[in-house]
């Protein structure tokens, strides 16, 4: 087996968890993130909608400890 066989597999798997990491509203500006997390009303969420409001809040979490913001 080519050595280079062996390893393109395992780079890739490696590049892929590495950008993984970042959550999906890594990508909003702190204003958006702020303003959909505002709109999280437990009380009238669906499961789905519970959940999404679960993943800002991490990502409001994450940026409170990098940079202090506050959602």
């Amino acid at each position: 087996m080519n050595n280079f066989t062996f390893k393109l597999p395992l780079i890739l798997i490696i590049g892929f968890l590495f950008t993984a990491c970042d959550g999906a509203y890594s990508e909003y500006s702190d204003y958006d993130l702020k303003e959909m997390y505002g709109k999280c009303d437990y009380n009238k969420l669906t499961a789905a909608g519970a959940q999404r409001c679960n993943n800002i809040k991490k990502e409001c979490d994450t940026r409170q400890k990098e940079k202090r913001l506050r959602c």
